[in-house]
């Protein structure tokens, strides 16, 4: 009698991983408590969650470093591209460059787990300290964030680095509502469409100019 195929083992540690995202995705950084992370992942052990990872900032990183090779060498194959096509001077691309890896990670069900969870970890009180901390992981962020800096022109680094980070989390939020809908069955804008749009805003946010008081 032929037997049921194999289901692939998950680890304790991928399986708090992976709750993690969702549940912080979902209701935010500190709105989700780690034995509430720990029941998600279907770990018997109370303290699971603290002994693989310690505390809260240190499943954030865990997260990241789970996720950031995947999206590195998606966005180093997009860069290529980009200097094959010598579009480095346009701000509609090099803004698709640094959101399009993010946007293309999808979980089993198509869902943006992802960028649901990064736009939460974005706003927490150590996130950008956090991220900062793996970006000397992932080059080809830095010089997608470098093409925006030369697109820039006289934006300070700083100002343009908080419209950036605000743009980016507008958009995430949108994603996550129109994944909301689709689960829901409500109409949503076109899928092409609907990142054109979120496209277009990075780049109105991100390089207005500077007010002149």
């Amino acid at each position: 009698m032929a037997g049921h195929p194999s289901r692939p083992y998950k680890s304790t540690p991928m399986a708090i991983i992976e709750a993690a995202e969702r549940l912080f995705g979902s209701h935010g950084i500190d709105a989700v408590s780690l034995r509430q992370i720990g029941l998600e992942a279907n770990v018997a052990n109370k303290s699971a969650v603290n002994y693989h990872f310690g505390d809260r900032a240190e499943l954030i990183r865990a997260i990241w470093q789970h996720r950031l090779p995947a999206l590195e060498a998606r966005r180093k194959m997009l860069l290529r591209q980009i200097y094959e096509r010598g579009q480095t001077r346009d701000p509609h691309t090099v803004a698709r460059l640094l959101v399009q890896p993010n946007y293309e990670l999808l979980d089993a069900r198509g869902v943006h787990r992802y960028t649901a969870f990064f736009r939460h970890a974005l706003r927490w009180r150590q996130g950008q300290e956090l991220r900062a901390r793996e970006m000397g992981t992932t080059p080809a962020s830095l010089e997608a964030i470098g093409l925006l800096k030369d697109l820039a022109g006289d934006i300070p680094h700083d100002l343009l680095m908080h419209r950036l980070r605000y743009a980016c989390c507008s958009l995430f939020d949108m994603i996550f509502d129109r994944d909301c809908d689709l689960a829901e069955g409500r109409p949503v804008m076109p899928e092409d469409s609907f990142l054109a749009e979120g496209i277009d805003m990075i780049v109105t946010l991100c390089l207005r100019p500077v007010h002149q008081p």
